[in-house]
C-alpha cells in the first residue's frame, strides 16, 4: 500500500510540474493535455513548411509571374483550371450557366480524354443520384455541337453508345449517372447537377 501511495505521489508530482499548478491530472486529462501539445506542435510545423514554400516560390518567381494554384473554397484544382461540382444543387441548363457566370466561370468545357477521366473520377466520389450538365449544346444547328459560352466547336466528345438520340428535343449534354457518367443529350428545361470551370487566378 505504501508503494502504491508513493507511486501516486510521484505521478501527481509529474503532472503538477507539467500543468504548472497544484492540481493533479488524472490519466484522461493528461492524455488530452499531451494531445493538445502535440496538435500545437504539428500546427507550428505546418506553418513553418508553408512559410518555407512561400519563400521558395518568391525566389523562383521574383516578379510574381507564377499562377496561384489555390482555387478557393468548394473548387477543385486540376492542371491550370478550377472546377466546381454543384452536387447539392440542381438547375436547368440556363440556370446552371448563369450560376457559373456569377462565379467568374463557365459551364464545363472538356478539352481531352485526360480531363474527361478526371471529371469521371470526381463524379464517382459523389453520392448524388443526379446527372451533371456540361456546357455542350447544339441549340443553334442540330447536330453541330459547340460550347455554349464560346461558340467553339467541340474538339473532344465522349458519347455513350447510341447517343445522341434526342434530336431537336434534347439539345444539351449531361454526364449520365445511370450509364457510368458517359455523355447523353438531354433537354434544356430538365434540372440536373452541373459543373463549372474557370482558369486559376494569376
Amino acid at each position: 500500500m505504501k508503494i502504491i501511495f508513493a507511486g501516486a505521489l510521484i505521478v501527481c508530482g509529474c503532472f503538477t510540474t507539467v500543468k504548472a499548478n497544484d492540481v493533479c491530472l488524472n490519466e484522461t486529462e493528461y492524455d488530452f493535455y499531451m494531445l493538445g501539445n502535440l496538435v500545437n506542435d504539428v500546427e507550428k510545423r505546418i506553418k513553418s513548411l508553408r512559410d518555407n514554400v512561400k519563400e521558395v516560390i518568391k525566389k523562383k518567381c521574383p516578379a510574381a509571374p507564377c499562377p496561384d494554384s489555390s482555387c478557393g473554397d468548394e473548387w477543385v484544382s486540376y492542371n491550370i483550371s478550377c472546377y466546381y461540382f454543384g452536387d447539392i444543387k440542381t438547375a436547368t441548363f440556363e440556370e446552371a450557366r448563369q450560376f457559373c457566370k456569377q462565379n467568374a466561370a463557365h459551364l464545363l468545357h472538356v478539352e481531352d480524354n485526360a480531363e474527361n477521366s478526371f471529371i469521371l473520377r470526381m463524379l464517382g466520389r459523389f453520392k448524388s443520384s443526379n446527372s451533371w450538365f456540361n456546357g455542350l449544346t447544339d441549340q443553334s444547328i442540330e447536330g453541330n455541337w459547340k460550347w455554349i459560352d464560346t461558340n467553339a466547336p467541340a474538339r473532344f466528345i465522349k458519347w455513350a453508345p447510341g447517343q445522341p438520340e434526342g434530336r431537336t428535343v434534347e439539345n444539351c449534354v449531361i454526364f449520365y449517372q445511370n450509364d457510368n457518367y458517359q455523355w447523353h443529350d438531354a433537354p434544356f428545361a430538365r434540372k440536373y447537377s452541373f459543373i463549372c470551370k474557370k482558369g486559376k487566378s494569376l
